[in-house]
C-alpha cells in the first residue's frame, strides 16, 4: 500500500512538472496558430501516436474491450468534451499572452478536485487538511481580487480539470486505454476539419516536414505523455491528493511566464504563491502521514 502510494505521488509531480514548464513554452512556439486548429491537432495526434503504442505493447484488445461497459463509454464520452475545452482554453490563453491567467485555472483545480472528492467520493478532512484548504481558498481569493477582469479562462480550465479527475477517477481503465478513448473520439470531429482547412489551404499543417508541421505532430506526444502519468497517478492516490500536486503545474507557470516569456507578476501574486504552498506542505504532510486514505475503490 506504501509503495503505490508513493508511486501514485511520483506519477503526479511528473505530470504536473510537464504541464508547468516544457508545455507552455511548447504552445508557446506555435501560438501564432489558431487555438481551435491547435487543439484539433492535439486530438488527432495523441490518437495516432497511442493506438501505434497500444498495438506495439499488445495491449489494443483492451481497448475494444471497453466497449463492452456503458457506464465507461458514457463517462469516457463526457470527459473526451471537458479535454477538449480544456486544451482549447490553455491553448487560447498562451496565444494571447495570458499564461497567467492558465496557471490561476489550475491553482483553482486543486480545490475544486479537493471538494469534489470530500463530497462525492467520501475523502476525509481532518483539522490539517482544513488548515491547508483553508490557506489555499484565502490565497485562491487574492489572486481573484488582483485581476482586473472576470476571469473566465481561469474558471473555464479549472472546472473542466477538476471535473475530468473526478469522472476519471470513477472508472477502472488503463490511462492509455482511456486516452485513446478520448482522443479518438475527438479525432472523429477534429480530422474532417483539418482536411477540411487543408483543402482550402489555410491549415498549418502540411507532409513537407517543415518546422511548424512537426511542432504540431508533436502536440500529440506533448499532450500524452502528462494526462498518461496524471491518470496513472490517479489510480494509487486520492483525488484531494492529486488535486494538491497538481499546484506544481501552476508555480512552474509562474516562473516560466515571469521568468522566459516575460509576463509582470504583482506582489499580490507572490503572496498568494507563499501562503499557497505553505497549505500544500501541510496537505502533503498530513497525507504522508497517512497514506491508508490513499487506498482506492472503482465502481465497475
Amino acid at each position: 500500500m506504501k509503495t503505490n502510494f508513493t508511486r501514485g505521488v511520483i506519477f503526479a509531480c511528473v505530470a504536473a512538472i510537464w504541464w508547468g514548464m516544457p508545455q507552455p513554452l511548447f504552445f508557446d512556439e506555435i501560438k501564432h496558430i489558431p487555438s481551435f486548429e491547435v487543439a484539433m491537432h492535439r486530438g488527432v495526434w495523441s490518437f495516432f501516436v497511442l493506438f501505434l503504442s497500444l498495438i506495439f505493447f499488445s495491449e489494443i484488445k483492451d481497448f475494444f474491450t471497453l466497449f463492452k461497459s456503458s457506464k465507461k463509454i458514457i463517462i469516457l464520452t463526457i470527459t473526451s468534451f471537458l479535454i477538449a475545452t480544456n486544451w482549447l482554453g490553455f491553448i487560447y490563453s498562451v496565444s494571447i499572452n495570458k499564461v497567467q491567467d492558465a496557471s490561476l485555472g489550475y491553482f483553482l483545480t486543486p480545490m475544486i478536485s479537493i471538494s469534489l472528492g470530500y463530497f462525492i467520493l467520501n475523502e476525509n478532512l481532518n483539522v490539517r487538511k482544513i488548515i491547508s484548504v483553508s490557506l489555499m481558498f484565502f490565497a485562491c481569493f487574492i489572486l481573484f481580487t488582483s485581476l482586473d477582469s472576470f476571469p473566465y479562462l481561469a474558471l473555464l480550465i479549472g472546472t473542466t480539470w477538476g471535473i475530468y479527475g473526478l469522472l476519471r477517477k470513477q472508472i477502472e481503465v488503463s490511462p492509455a486505454v482511456g486516452l485513446l478513448f478520448e482522443s479518438g473520439l475527438i479525432s472523429l470531429f477534429a480530422l474532417p476539419y483539418l482536411l477540411y482547412l487543408s483543402h482550402i489551404n489555410i491549415g498549418y499543417f502540411s507532409f513537407n516536414f517543415s518546422y511548424i508541421s512537426i511542432m504540431l505532430f508533436l502536440t500529440g506526444i506533448v499532450t500524452i505523455i502528462p494526462l498518461f502519468f496524471f491518470n496513472l497517478g490517479l489510480r494509487y492516490t486520492t483525488l484531494g491528493l492529486a488535486g494538491v500536486l497538481f499546484y506544481i503545474a501552476p508555480s512552474f507557470h509562474f516562473i516560466t511566464s515571469v521568468f522566459i516569456l516575460g509576463e509582470y507578476l504583482e506582489m499580490e501574486k507572490i503572496v498568494a504563491f507563499i501562503i499557497i504552498w505553505v497549505g500544500v506542505s501541510i496537505f502533503i504532510y498530513d497525507a504522508v502521514k497517512s497514506p491508508r486514505l490513499s487506498r482506492i475503490k472503482f465502481d465497475n
